[in-house]
This record gives structure tokens, C-alpha cells and sequence, in this order.
């Protein structure tokens, strides 16, 4: 589709549209084929219905305006359709879903929009390497600067490697100008289901989950398990894990979402909407996409353990039990320790056991030895649990005292203390508190109804305490003291704690506020919003409710607008700044402006809409003004801003000017600031000249080659200038006045229409006679040297008959030929003045009027069709001059017909001319710029015969045009050739000439033909074809090349007329290549080699190849090039290459990669500048050592090199060392290097080298085993060298991994079951790869994991059409043994059965080897029987010559395991094989 709403009008593609994206076969009623508008708007209706039942959102669309083809509703309409079917369904906004994954999968980018952030390509290159790491791992190097290249190189990437359409292209990326719904659309392809992000976030998901992977963003989040399991994944809590109830969904999925929150993971969606199957995907992906990048987090296990100790009656010698409990969580996942001390300090040796029955409780004993106080401290991974340490007394006697203490009490409560003991009497015990004055207390105890299995315990009748402070208490049993009395208890006062400074603060940066007693607390938030402190003291709260502190973030607020970085002296100038869209949390906004001159400037911010203000100021002074905006007293993004304040030039144009010569315009620059000033004369097609006259003073000018008004229109930085435009009315020399002709006068003028205005005697008849006619001024176009022009219609116009002195035009409103599409403007010094603009039918033309200084008024407007047109401009009567005449033409609608490519010399070349549809207007033939006559004949109906007769051999210049403007294919080519031209020479249009005239052609007067006498041909023959020798190539493009860099080359034509034709393949690739015409007799070729090896650099001028072509340049990536093992064994810690005087440093680089390059090293001492002796040799094809011998000690730099490119990490530092010797204990040291060392490939032959030159003399013994591949051919080779080895061994895979089932199996279509499973098992770890390709390119299918041990994966696939279908299986990246498997689908059993028994294909299938072509019923075609060969990559079928031409679906791709057929055609024009030729070629892309 290429024009929506006309394509949408009927309703019917509208109706396939939706039924496609809802899954259906079709909307029921709709009509096919609508027969008139009513069924075009039940259509319609149909589309917006089935839509609205899917809850989609329209608004303000009717099927009326469907049908009407109301484009901006339309695409508001496809807007629409694409957040529900791409994006997915939610409520929540799309753009804010999108940045949430966006910012979760390439936090480091920190996305905020959907256009600036998106330009300079960094972004899309993160998120293509995220996709699939690798593809783009060195994104974070870009230069922002290469914004298009890098836009290209990604989307490119995105297209080929990811299946990303270019729905955008990279230049409209890279523009600051894109809008975001074009972004949002290309982005939704990276996020929609089975997308490449989609798939790329259920890996990372996954790893996060291990051994309970999702395989889906829908149903598998529905019952809570997969939030809880990414919660525990990234070290967060789930109480009570083993005891939740996993049917409940809801409740399942609230305590995962609040566990997340906890650990600082905020929540998309409510536990509600999660588990409801209506779920969009995006919100789930995007939610659960916040855990990949989260740290792991440690949560404190100490507060969720509790002891239960009695600590009464405890005797030397007898076992003594407490017991643990874990509330949440496995205590086996953590390190709990008991410690028991007794008084003297010594450790008394404990057991713990936790239950099997029940793993969160544990018991535990100990046994004292000795009496007195002791101490048991229980520690959670190093951490003191709550009630911890406790104190206990352990006495001898029968009858023991003891004290439950409280280390702690608060002022104004109550602190009971209970006192535990074998007497009956309370008056036997005794309990004195002593405050910290010093004031005793003695507290009255009673007999308590605890429970415990005690005799007697008692209580404090009232231990209320009235300072803060460390109180001391007594217990006395017969006055004698208790066992640890006395004790200290510290009493605390909460309510005395104050906090100061809590009035806000900002992300990221450090927050601190203040307490009593010089207590200083600090944290840095890390996300905008309220905080909440929740002050303690002494584990009591200070205050009831938590304080609340509000945190901005300045970064996520945004400024936009022109008064940021442009504003003009005087003139207010605005800008808005958002801090809603983004959570930003909540501030102030404050703007600082200071001008040139450091003085303040003033300016107003108010509030426009909810969290959007609009700030403005006025400028008095010119230059460079600082704006800085802050929120929250902190600098947003990108300020401070810098603010160019300007003033307009004035200019001074003059009226008029004469033809030919040059107008001049002159420009006051000085106090105007800087900007930029852009001059357009005549819409920009008039060159401008401009220079300086002195300090404040510049001058323009033009030099017009044709009569007429000239528009001149001055902007600066961007805007018109004051006065802008004006017109400057060219007149002849007066010389050139007297000798210029009249064009001759048509036959009649057509009457104008009748014009309608409110005055009824302003009204005309169209039947009345028009006034007589007066001569026009002549329009002449000297387009080259010696035109021959042929006028086919002359403007006239019309004077008035009445005039109104109070309104005149101040500048004719049209000249008398108007081109189709062109912006005309004309202005009217009154505004008063009535504007009505007409085409022949009476239909009006729609126009625009801006008001301009003292009542002027400026009116624009664009014709549409070609055809007489009037210009009606009437103030109570018509001004004079008007209804003006206007003819519209189209140059475009000029055909030209029997133009000859070749033709002969002396013998005249005749060719047709139709401008019978463009319009009124003159014709121009000029042959090579007028040196050679030509003769125009016209019909009288606008058709027009052309002759010419060429003396000369070589290609003449056509150029044709259709008032001055050229006509479509111009200029055009023709050669001369010495001998006569074969008999049927190949036209430029093969279509008849049309016989259809139109009804308002004025009939031109007849034009005599021009006779050119023929000039006898030159004495001297000269070549049959033009010498091209001049034409010269050259470039750094045509040599070595860097991949993916943009690399240039030049074509020098010194003046040779005609066109470049350049086309760059590689081996499996077509290089985009862009030519560009430069200013001194050059073409500029830039092109991006996207893969390494040799380039053919095709370049034709005039269609032949010019000497040398094709070129070979060679694509290296020095990028590629990697080193064996690595540099840090090499290097030291500054990463300087350590070398030793005259020791050899070898290296072995692997350049399998990078291309046809040459590797090259060469390096210098720094002190001296000798150079380093650096010898490269080649070890195999794509193996290279490097030699480094040094001569003296110091500092050096080697260079490594890769086709003139330095590889990575060069130019290399280096340290010069002494020699040493080396001790014994190094001369063991032998390097191991390879990629079979650290990566061998599974079922491909592996190697690694072993270098033992600082290890003594020997041979290497090697054994190598794994658990579950078996390593096969085990082989050692010596090299060159004594000490070094090669060792090459196959792991062997080809009975670990099997494909069965009836999808790899032949059957037919009807009823073909595209099944087939991958049995893993045994095959280790790896990843698993299918691909399908069909008949017509890839098939997609369905996999999953089956069996027991996830270790068999089921694919599906469903084929379309019978032919033969190729499955690939790769396994870590490399094809399986089976693979690729052939699987033949037939029509009929008939056709199976002939396979399985006789191996027989149908016809279709044969292998493109026995091809031959079909024979055809029509008389103008006929089989050729080929045969074909592959040759370089490429398909090529060979058989008779013949003229032919081959047309068909698959001439342009051939398919590997597929027919590929074209059609040939006889007697066709377009191929035409050579006499001689004994066979025809014909290349297919294979």
C-alpha cells in the first residue's frame, strides 16, 4: 500500500486489515467489490465496529471520513491499531510501558524521549546488542557526531540479523526533526510478541529463574511464582514461601509485587490486573525486565530469629536447653552461631540441631560447670539477634534467686521486672531502684499469676520511671545481694529526640539531616518521590507518624522550546518546562538569564498546565545570553542553555533591473549579532553572489537572464527579515528592447468565467464579448545559445475598464505562465481588496492572505491542474488589470517518441514532440547547446516533428523544454555514428504516439519550418564510439577499505559530457553507494563495504565501462584481527608490552576474520628513535607471528597494523628491559594459546598451541576427557620451532544430538503433521538453533521444552504449499551432523509413493542442474532449453542466442534447493544479443 486514504476508501483492505490483526478469516457482510458510495461506508462501518468490539480506542473517526479519505484521521486510525496489536493491551500508556523497558534493558542510556535521545544511533546500537550480544559490542564508542552512519549501520543490522523492518528510514532517525509516533512504531517491532527484544528479555528472564523458566509475558505471570522467583533471584524475601498457598493467584502475586517493592523494584501493574488474562504483554515484559540489571541484595535473616531460654534454676553441671526459631526463610542457608560464656570469660561448649520435621525450628543445650553469671549470645551471618545477649546466673544452692532483666526502659511507662525465686514470702526479697541523682527508690513487690514452673515470682508494683538516664537496680533476698544484682538499666526518653533540616533533597545527591546530641544521619536516594524517615530511639518510635521527605530528580525534567537557543532583541521569546511526564518528584522551577554584558534579564515563569510551565523573557541587549533552569535548586538536563540574541539586517533592494546585468542588494550587517543569512531570488533557482564591502557591510547580487519580476526573499537565522520579500521588476536593455520581436497573437482569448460577488452589478456574463485584446509585453527565455522556439500560446491581458485608486497591486500578482505545483505569491497594498481565483470550469482555487505593515497584504497560493486560470481582485470595482490571465502548463506531461540511440552521421534524426496535455506555452529544442541546427515542425494540435543532422561523430545533448522549464527525461542522449546504424535501433519510448487532443487547446497559427541545408560530412573519419581516455578513476575507495566505514573515491570527466553509473558488489553483498556532483569537473563515489573481502567496482560513463573497470578494492576490519592468548600475559600492569635486549617477544595473531589484508609491525626506541626489529611470518593461511627484538632498554611503541589499519590496542606501549635469567622456577612456565584451549567448537576440529621456549626441554604429554562428549583424534604436531607444539583434537557429537519425528519426514499437504522433535540428551550444555526454509523463504514454527529433564524440544511447523522444505539445526552455533534435512511435501499419495519407491521428483522439484523451461501457447514466446552452473555465488543459464527478455518472480533470486524459472520473450526491444554470440547468459543471484 502506498497512499492510505485512497487504498482505505472502499473499506474493503480497511476490513482485511482488521480481520488479519484480530486473527480472523474475514469480517462477515462485507462487499468485495463496492459499487457505490453507500456500500463503501457499510464497509467502513464494519471495520470501526469489529474494532470497537476488540476495545480498541477510535476517536472521532466515522466511516464517512474513511470513505472521504480524511488522511490525518486515517493514520490517527493505523495509530491506533498499532498500540493495540504491536504494542499490546493495557491501560497504562504506551510511551510510558516503552520507556520502562527501554530503561530497564539499556539503563546506561537513560531514555527519556522518543526523538532526541534516539538521533545519534547509540541507543539503537545498545539495543541491538542486548537483542543479541555481539552484534554491536562496541556501541559505547560511537561518536555521536556520525549520528547517520550510525542510524544506518544499526537499523541495518536490526533489518538483516534481527527481522526489524526499516520502517523509518536512518536519515529521518538521525534528524532532529523525527517525530516520536515514528520512533515509538519502529521501536514497538523490538518489544512486540516473539520479538527479538521479547525474546532477548525472556533469556535474561531466565537465567534470573534457572531451573522454573517462563516462556511467555501472559499466562506464565498469572499465578504469582515467576514475581516470586525473580524476587528471590536477586537476593529479596518471600515470607512464608513454603507455606503460600500457590492457588491463590491474587494473593501469591501481592506478596511477590510488595517483596519487589521492598527491595526498591516498583510495580507497572496492580496485583489485580497481573493475573487477569487480559494482561498486556509489554507491561509484564517491562516489569519484569527491571530485575536483569538489579544488584543482588542482602536482606538481614537476624530479625526473623527468636530464642526461647528459662533462666531459672540453673545448677553447675546439669543440661541446660534453649530453643531457636526461624519465622521466615531456611536457616541451612544461613550461619546461625550460640555462644555461651561463663564469668571468668571462658566459652562453654554448645550443640544445635535443627528439626527435619521442621527446618525453621532448632534445639540446642549446654552445660555450665561453674557458678556465677554467664552470658548466651545467639548470631544470624555475624549479626546479634533480637532479646540478645541474655544474662544468666547459675548458682549451687537449692533454693536460687534470679532477675528477668530489662536492659532497657522509657520514661512515662511502665517496665516490669520480674523477679524469679524458691521462697514463699515476698518479704524475704527486696528491689531498690537508684536513679542517676542518686535518689533511691524502693519498689513494693507481689506475688504474680505467671504460670511458670516456679514456686513464686514477683512483680513491681510500680517501676515508673521520671528521668532518662542509666538507673541502677538492687535485689536483695535476706539482705543479702541476688546473683548479678545490681544491674544498670538504661532509660531512654524518645519524645525529647528532635530532627532538623528535612525539608527535601535531590536524587543522587547526599541527603543529610540533623538530631539531638550532634547526631547527623545521611543516605542518597536513588528515585524521585516521597521518602519516608521513620526516626528510632532505642527501637522506639520518636513520633507517631513517619517524617515525609520529598526527592526531585532535575534529570527527568525536560526544557523545549525556541527561546532556549534563539530570541531576537526586543521580541518576547518563550519556552516550556516539563516535569510531569517523568515522575521528576516535586520543586520549583527557576530560570537565571544573564546577557552579553552579565546583567540580569528578566523573566516570568508561570504555570501553562498541570506540571508544565511556560517561561518567557524580553532581551534588550545582542549576543550570547546564559539561561540556566533549575528544579528543586538543581540544574536540569542539557543547562545551562546558550541563547543567541540577534537583530535583523536591514537591506536596501532596488525596484527594478535590467536583463542581463547584475542587480544589487546591499546589507547592513553591523549590530545584527550572529546568525546565519540565507537570500533566495526566484524560489532559488537565481544564483547568489555574495561578498564584503567593509566592517557592517555586505552586498548581494544576481544577474537575471530573463524578463519578468524576480522574487527576492532575505531570511536571517532562519526567519524573513523585515520587508521580505521583494520583487524586482527586469526590463530589456534598451538596445535589446528595439530589436525584439512580438510574438505572434493567438486566433481568440477565452472569456473568463462569470465572477459572483454580493454586488449584483459586478456581475458578468460569460456570454458577452471579452474587450479587445491589447499586445502583451514579450516574455523571451534565452535558456542556452541559439534556441529555436515555437509558441503554441500567447498571454493576453485584459485591461479594466474601471479603476479604484484606494486599492492597487504594488506588484504584479502573476506572470503569464504558471508551472503545476508551483508557490506563487503576489502582494496587494490594501487589505480591503476581495481575492477570487478561478480555473476555466469556474471552480476556485483555494489561496492563503497574511497581513503585512501598514495594511498591506501578502497572498499565496498553488495551482493544480493545468488550464487558463483568472485572478479576480476587486475594492468595490475591479482594480485595473484585473480578472488577470494566468496559463497553467505541466512540463512533466511533455512525451517525446521516436528519439534514436544511435543514428548516422549526415543523415537527418527526426523525432516527435506531444504537448498536447501539458498546457499553453512554448517548446525549445537545442541540440548540444544550439552548435547543431535542428527544425521544428508543428501540426497544429500540439504535436511537434524534430529534425536535426549531425556532421560529427559522438553523443549529442538534447535538451527539450516546455516554457524554459525541462520536460521530463531531459536532457536527452543520442549518438552519431560514421557508419549507417542497424537497421532496428532501440528507442527511448516504445508506446505509440496518442491521437487524443483536449477540448481547450488553443489552436496555435501556423509556424513555417526552419530548413537546415546539410553539412557534408568531415574529410577525416573519426571513431565509431567517444574516447572516454580522459576519464580518470581514482581514490582511496578503490584500494583498502575498512568495513562498515563510510570510504570515498572520485571520477574526474574534465568536462566530458554524461552520467556516471557505479555499482560496488561484494561477495555476498551490493554496496550502497552515493554519487555526488562536485564543483570542478569531479564525482565524488562514497560507499560502506558491510563485509570483508574483495569488492568489483563497476564504473560506466554513458552506459560504457571506462578503462580499468571493474576496480578491486579489498574490505579488511582490523577490529578482527585478535591476538592469541592474551595481552595481560604479556604486559605489565600499566599494560606496556614487556620486552627484554635482545630476547625475542613472539606473538601469533589470528586474522581468519578480518580480511585479505597484509598484518605489518614496525616500532622505535622513544629515547633514541631506533627502531625496533619487528619481523612478521606467516605460521599457516590465517596465522601470523610477530618477532620483537629490542636493542635497548627503555621505553618504546610498537605499531601493528592490518591493511594499513591499526588493530586493537595498537599503537602498543612498551618496556625495554635488561636480560634476565631465568630461574628455575620459571623455566616450567609453558603458554597454552587457541581457541581449543579456552572454546572448542563441538563436532568441528579444534586446535591449541603449546609454547615451551622458557620451559626446559621435552616433549608435552596431552590428555584430555569430558564427563559426557567424547574427544576424538588426538593429535601432536611439532612446528618449526623445538618448543612448539600443535595439538588438534575433534569432540564429538554426532550421536548426542538426533532429530525425528513426521515434521522431517515426506508426506503431502492435505494432511502433513510438521512435527519433529530434537533429543539433547547427552549433548552437555548448549543453545539450540532451527530454521526452516520453504518454497518461498522461512517458514516459522513453535518450540518448546518436553520430557522430564527440559533435554527435548518439540518444534511445530505448519507448511503452505507443496515443495521442498529444508530444516537446520545448529547446536551451540555449529550445524548438527543431520543437518540440513530435505523434506519433500507433495500434492498427491501418487507423487509420494513415486518417491519413496524410485526417488522421483515431480517436475517443480527437479534440481536446478536438469532445468529446463516451459513451453508457452503464446505465439510471441517459446521454451529454450538451459543449463545452469553456479559461477562466483551467482546462477548463471546458458543456451541459444537469442533477443530476449527474461521477465518472472524469481529472475532476480535463485534459491538454494528450489526452481527458479523466468519467462524469455521474442522479438523484445529490450535485450538485443550480439551477431557472433553463440550463446545467450543469463545471471540470477544465487
Amino acid at each position: 500500500m502506498h497512499d492510505l486514504s485512497k487504498e482505505f476508501c472502499d473499506g474493503v483492505k480497511l476490513c482485511t486489515l482488521v480481520a488479519a490483526l484480530q486473527g480472523r478469516s474475514g469480517i462477515k457482510g462485507m462487499k468485495a467489490n463496492p459499487k457505490n458510495r453507500h456500500q463503501k461506508i457499510e464497509n467502513a462501518t464494519l471495520a470501526l465496529q469489529a474494532t470497537k468490539m476488540d476495545k480498541v480506542k477510535l476517536v472521532n473517526i466515522g466511516p464517512e471520513d474513511i470513505v472521504n479519505g480524511n488522511k490525518k484521521l486515517i493514520l490517527g486510525l493505523v495509530w491506533s491499531y498499532i498500540l493495540r496489536y504491536q504494542i499490546g493491551k493495557t491501560e497504562i500508556p504506551p510511551k510510558q510501558l516503552m520507556l520502562a523497558w527501554l530503561n530497564a534493558v539499556i539503563p546506561s542510556c537513560n531514555i527519556k524521549n522518543f526523538t532526541t535521545d534516539w538521533n545519534n544511533g547509540k541507543a539503537l546500537n545498545a539495543l541491538i546488542e542486548y537483542c543479541e550480544p555481539g552484534l554491536a559490542p562496541d556501541w559505547r564508542n560511537l561518536s555521536p557526531a556520525d549520528s547517520e552512519s550510525n542510524c544506518e549501520h544499526a537499523m541495518r543490522l536490526a533489518q538483516e540479523r534481527l527481522g526489524v523492518p526499516m520502517v523509518v528510514s536512518p536519515q529521518h532517525m538521525a534528524s532532529a526533526d523525527i517525530d516520536q509516533l515514528s520512533v515509538m512504531t519502529y521501536l514497538s517491532y523490538f518489544m512486540k510478541m516473539d520479538s527479538c527484544g521479547y525474546k532477548a528479555t525472556l533469556r535474561e528472564v531466565n537465567r534470573l529463574l534457572l531451573s522454573n523458566p517462563v516462556f511467555n509475558f501472559t499466562s506464565d505471570w498469572r499465578d504469582g511464582n515467576a514475581v516470586c522467583g525473580l524476587v528471590e533471584s536477586v537476593g529479596g524475601l518471600i515470607p512464608d514461601r513454603a507455606q503460600l498457598d500457590t492457588t491463590d493467584a491474587l494473593h501469591t502475586t501481592s506478596i511477590g509485587l510488595q517483596a519487589a517493592k521492598e527491595i526498591g523494584i516498583e510495580p507497572i501493574l496492580s496485583a489485580k490486573d497481573m493475573v487477569q488474562p487480559q494482561a498486556g504483554h509489554l507491561a509484564v515484559m517491562a516489569y519484569a525486565a527491571r530485575f536483569i540489571n538489579k544488584p543482588a541484595v542482602r536482606q538481614s535473616a537476624a530479625k526473623h530469629v527468636e530464642i526461647m531460654f528459662n533462666t531459672v534454676n540453673i545448677a553447675p553441671g546439669s543440661k541446660t536447653q534453649y530453643s531457636l526459631m526461624m519465622k521466615h526463610g531456611d536457616p541451612r542457608l544461613h550461619t546461625i552461631e550460640v555462644t555461651v560464656t561463663d564469668p571468668m570469660g571462658k566459652r562453654v561448649p554448645t550443640a544445635l540441631e535443627w528439626q527435619e520435621d521442621n527446618p525453621g525450628r532448632g534445639m540446642g543445650s549446654f552445660t555450665p560447670t561453674v557458678t556465677g553469671a554467664h552470658m548466651l549470645r545467639v548470631e544470624c551471618d555475624g549479626e546479634t539477634i533480637r532479646g540478645c545477649p541474655i544474662g544468666f546466673n547459675v548458682t549451687g544452692s537449692g533454693k536460687a534467686i534470679s532477675v528477668v532483666k530489662r536492659d532497657q526502659g522509657v520514661v512515662g511507662e511502665i517496665s516490669k521486672l520480674e523477679i524469679l525465686c524458691d521462697t514463699e514470702s515476698s518479704s524475704d526479697v527486696q528491689m531498690i531502684c537508684t536513679a542517676p541523682s542518686g535518689e533511691r527508690k524502693e519498689v513494693e513487690l507481689s506475688r504474680s499469676l505467671s504460670g511458670r514452673s516456679l514456686k513464686n515470682s514477683f512483680v513491681p508494683d510500680a517501676a515508673s520511671f521520671i528521668l532518662a538516664g542509666v538507673w541502677q537496680v538492687s535485689v536483695l533476698c535476706k539482705g543479702e545481694h541476688a546473683a548479678g544484682s545490681p544491674f544498670n538499666m538504661n532509660v531512654i526518653n524518645p519524645e525529647a529526640v528532635k530532627l532538623y533540616n528535612l525539608e527535601g533533597g535531590v536524587i543522587g545527591e547526599q541527603f543529610s539531616f540533623m538530631g539531638e546530641n550532634a547526631y547527623s544521619l545521611k543516605f542518597v536516594p536513588t528515585g524521585p518521590g516521597v521518602h519516608l524517615i521513620r526516626p528510632m530511639f532505642g527501637g522506639k518510635d520518636v513520633r507517631d507518624e513517619p517524617y515525609k521527605v520529598e526527592i526531585a530528580d532535575s534529570n527527568r525534567v525536560s526544557a523545549t522550546g525556541q527561546g532556549l537557543s534563539l530570541a531576537k532583541i526586543h521580541q518576547l521569546a518563550k519556552f516550556t518546562v516539563d516535569v510531569g511526564t517523568s515522575n521528576a518528584g516535586t520543586g520549583d522551577v527557576t530560570v537565571n538569564i544573564k546577557d552579553s554584558k552579565g546583567g540580569e534579564v528578566p523573566c516570568r515563569v508561570q504555570s501553562k498546565s498541570e506540571r508544565i510551565y511556560e517561561a518567557e523573557y524580553r532581551p534588550e541587549v545582542i549576543g550570547n545570553h546564559e539561561l540556566v533552569v533549575k528544579f528543586a535548586d538543581k540544574q536540569i538536563r542539557e543547562s545551562p542553555f546558550t541563547v543567541n540574541v540577534y537583530n535583523d539586517p536591514s537591506a536596501e533592494v532596488p525596484d527594478e533591473g535590467i536583463v542581463g546585468q547584475p542587480v544589487t542588494i546591499v546589507l547592513n550587517t553591523a549590530d545584527t549579532g550572529t546568525g546565519d543569512l540565507n537570500i533566495i531570488v526566484d524560489e532559488g533557482r537565481v544564483p547568489v553572489e555574495t561578498s564584503r564591502l567593509g566592517k557592517g557591510k555586505h552586498c548581494a547580487e544576481f544577474t537575471p537572464k530573463d524578463l519578468g519580476l524576480y522574487k527576492v526573499e532575505l531570511e536571517f537565522n532562519g526567519f524573513p527579515i523585515q520587508g521580505s520579500p521583494w520583487y524586482v521588476n527586469v526590463t530589456p536593455a534598451p538596445a535589446a528592447r528595439s530589436r525584439s520581436a512580438t510574438p505572434p497573437l493567438p486566433a481568440y482569448h477565452p472569456a473568463p468565467p462569470p465572477l459572483i460577488t454580493s454586488s449584483s452589478s459586478s456581475v458578468s456574463s460569460a456570454s458577452s464579448p471579452p474587450p479587445p485584446p491589447e499586445p502583451p509585453q514579450p516574455i523571451y527565455s534565452q535558456i542556452f545559445k541559439k534556441p529555436k522556439t515555437v509558441t503554441t500560446e500567447t498571454s493576453l491581458v485584459t485591461p479594466a475598464t474601471q479603476i479604484d485608486p484606494a486599492a492597487i497591486v504594488s506588484k504584479p500578482p502573476a506572470a503569464q505562465y504558471a508551472r503545476v505545483g508551483e508557490l506563487r505569491s503576489f502582494d496587494v497594498s490594501t487589505s480591503k481588496v476581495k481575492v477570487k481565483i478561478q480555473d476555466e470550469f469556474g471552480s476556485q482555487i483555494p489561496y492563503k492572505t497574511k497581513k503585512k505593515d501598514k495594511g498591506a497584504m501578502f497572498v499565496s497560493y498553488t495551482f493544480t491542474h493545468i488550464g487558463d486560470h483568472w485572478i479576480h481582485l476587486t475594492a468595490r470595482t475591479p482594480i485595473i488589470g484585473s480578472p488577470f490571465l494566468v496559463y497553467v502548463f505541466d512540463p512533466n506531461l511533455v512525451k517525446v517518441y521516436g528519439l534514436l540511440e544511435i543514428f548516422t552521421c549526415g543523415v537527418p534524426s527526426v523525432f516527435t514532440v506531444d504537448a498536447r496535455r501539458a498546457g499553453k506555452g512554448e517548446i525549445t529544442v537545442q541540440v548540444d547547446q544550439g552548435n547543431v541546427p535542428c527544425s521544428v515542425e508543428s501540426s497544429g494540435d500540439g504535436l511537434y516533428q524534430v529534425s536535426y543532422i549531425s556532421n560529427t561523430v559522438g553523443t549529442r545533448n538534447i535538451d527539450i523544454l516546455f516554457n524554459k522549464c525541462p520536460v521530463k527525461g531531459s536532457p536527452f542522449y543520442s549518438s552519431a555514428a560514421a557508419e549507417e546504424a542497424p537497421p532496428a535501433g532501440r528507442t527511448s519510448y516504445v508506446k505509440p504516439i496518442p491521437t487524443v487532443s483536449t477540448s481547450y487547446v488553443v489552436p496555435p497559427p501556423a509556424v513555417q519550418p526552419v530548413s537546415v541545408a546539410p553539412v557534408p560530412p568531415a574529410a577525416t573519419a573519426e571513431p565509431l564510439l567517444p574516447d572516454y581516455s580522459a576519464i580518470r578513476v581514482h581514490g582511496d575507495g578503490l584500494n583498502v577499505v575498512e568495513e562498515d566505514k563510510v570510504t570515498t573515491f572520485f571520477i574526474s570527466h574534465a568536462g566530458e559530457k554524461g552520467q556516471p553509473d557505479v555499482r560496488i558488489e561484494g561477495r555476498h553483498s551490493v554496496a550502497r553507494c552515493d554519487v555526488q556532483a562536485m564543483d570542478d569537473d569531479q564525482y565524488k563515489v562514497s560507499y560502506i563495504p558491510v563485509e570483508t573481502g574483495l569488492y568489483n567496482i563497476h564504473v560506466k560513463w554513458n552506459g560504457r565501462d571506462l578503462e580499468g573497470s571493474p576496480f578491486c578494492s579489498k574490505a579488511v576490519n582490523p577490529r578482527k584481527v585478535r591476538l592469541e592468548g592474551d595481552w595481560a600475559t604479556h604486559s605489565d600492569e600499566e599494560e606496556r608490552l614487556l620486552l627484554q635486549v635482545s630476547q625475542t617477544k613472539r606473538l601469533l595473531f589470528d586474522i581468519s576474520k578480518a580480511g585479505p589484508g597484509k598484518l605489518s609491525a614496525a616500532g622505535k626506541h622513544l629515547s633514541t628513535g631506533a627502531p625496533l626489529q619487528c619481523v612478521v611470518s606467516e605460521r599457516d593461511e590465517y596465522h601470523y607471528w610477530v618477532d620483537i627484538v629490542a636493542g635497548e632498554p627503555g621505553d618504546a611503541v610498537l605499531k601493528l597494523t592490518f591493511g594499513g589499519y591499526h588493530i586493537p590496542n595498537s599503537p602498543l606501549s612498551a618496556l625495554v628491559s635488561e636480560p634476565t635469567v631465568i630461574e628455575p622456577a620459571r623455566r616450567n612456565r609453558v603458554l597454552l594459546t587457541g581457541d581449543g584451549y579456552l572454546e572448542p567448537t563441538v563436532g568441528k576440529i579444534s586446535n591449541f598451541y603449546i609454547d615451551g621456549s622458557l620451559a626446559e626441554k621435552g616433549v608435552p604429554q596431552v590428555t584430555l576427557k569430558n564427563s559426557k562428549l567424547e574427544v576424538m583424534d588426538v593429535t601432536l604436531e611439532q612446528l618449526s620451532s623445538d618448543q612448539e607444539y600443535r595439538c588438534s583434537y575433534l569432540i564429538d557429537q554426532s550421536e548426542k544430538i538426533h532429530v525425528h519425528g513426521p515434521g522431517v519426514l515426506p508426506g503431502i499437504l492435505a494432511n502433513f503433521d510438521g512435527t519433529f522433535y530434537i533429543d539433547t540428551e547427552g549433548a552437555g550444555k548448549g543453545d539450540c538453533e532451527v530454521k526452516i526454509k520453504g518454497p518461498k523463504g522461512d517458514v516459522k514454527y513453535r518450540s518448546s521444552l518436553e520430557g522430564p529433564k527440559k533435554r527435548l524440544i518439540q518444534c511445530i511447523y505448519e507448511p503452505t504449499e507443496v515443495g521442498l522444505y529444508v530444516v537446520y539445526v545448529k547446536w551451540s552455533g555449529e550445524e548438527i551432523v543431520e543437518s540440513p534435512i530435505k523434506v519433500y511435501i507433495f500434492d498427491t499419495y501418487d507423487e509420494l509413493n513415486k518417491f519413496k519407491d524410485n526417488n522421483e521428483l515431480p517436475r517443480f522439484m527437479i534440481p536446478q542442474d536438469n532445468l529446463s523451461l516451459d513451453t508457452y501457447s503464446s505465439p510471441t514466446r517459446r521454451a529454450i532449453r538451459t543449463r545452469s552452473e553456479p559461477v562466483n555465488g551467482n546462477l548463471v543459464l546458458r543456451g541459444p542466442p537469442i533477443r530476449a527478455n527474461t521477465t518472472g518472480p524469481r529472475y532476480n533470486n535463485a534459491y538454494e534447493g528450489k526452481l527458479s524459472y523466468f519467462v524469455v520473450e521474442e522479438n523484445s526491444p529490450i535485450y538485443r544479443a550480439q551477431e557472433d554470440q553463440k550463446q545467450s547468459v543469463f545471471i540470477a543471484n544465487h
